[in-house]
């Protein structure tokens, strides 16, 4: 699988797992939900058992996991899919 191949099952990966473990976060509330993430750091690191699957090798999660978790869907997907990247790719060399 060539690097834009990985890139794009990577984002598919992350997609849905983002749409299946985020919060809910209602802009509009007063609540506590605005005081969280939608994703929190924890959480994120079930993402890498099937990006593990994907990328053929183990992830460690203080290199590709943000610390503090993630505020949207976008920075998520495109945070994670930089450092898991940059990680294979160095691991390749």
């Amino acid at each position: 699988m060539d690097v834009d191949q990985l890139k794009s099952a990577i984002e598919a990966c992350l997609r849905q797992f983002w749409d299946g473990h985020s919060l809910a976060v209602d802009g509009a509330s007063e609540s506590v939900d605005g005081l969280i993430d939608p994703l929190d750091s924890l959480t994120a690191v079930d993402a890498l058992i099937e990006l593990e699957k994907i990328v053929g090798m183990e992830l460690p999660e203080g290199s590709v996991i943000r610390r503090g978790g993630y505020d949207s869907k976008g920075q998520f997907i495109e945070d994670l899919t930089k450092r898991v990247l940059r990680y294979v790719v160095g691991q390749a060399k």
